[in-house]
Parts: C-alpha cells; sequence; structure tokens
C-alpha cells in the first residue's frame, strides 16, 4: 500500500474514500485526526501501488467538479 494523500482531518480522509470506494479502487484511511491529537495532522489514505494512478485521477477529477 502507498500514501496518496495526508490530511488534517479523518472526516476529509474519509470523503476521498468514498468516492475511491465508488471506483472500486481499495483504499484504507490510517492515522489520528488532528483533532484528536491537538493539532497534529497525520490521517493518510492508502492504496495498492498498482492503483496509484487510478486514484490521483479519480480524486483530482472529483475535486475539480
Amino acid at each position: 500500500m502507498e500514501a496518496i494523500r495526508t490530511y488534517a482531518t479523518r472526516a476529509a480522509a474519509d470523503l476521498d474514500k468514498i468516492k475511491l470506494d465508488a471506483a472500486q479502487i481499495p483504499s484504507v484511511v490510517v492515522g489520528i485526526d488532528a483533532a484528536m491529537e491537538g493539532g497534529i495532522a497525520g490521517v493518510r489514505l492508502l492504496v495498492p501501488e498498482d492503483q496509484v494512478a487510478a486514484a490521483l485521477e479519480i480524486l483530482d477529477k472529483t475535486t475539480e467538479d
């Protein structure tokens, strides 16, 4: 698995995970939400290495919409 994005909150990461789930790209959210650790961000979205390009394309496209 490879980290493709880092987020300040778990909620933001979960929203992108939902987009990847809809595109049938497996992903996992790992890390601690900034609010839980007093401002230390560390929530990452991971996908399989062979799905990185497709995942980034999906996330970039949905960000533009």
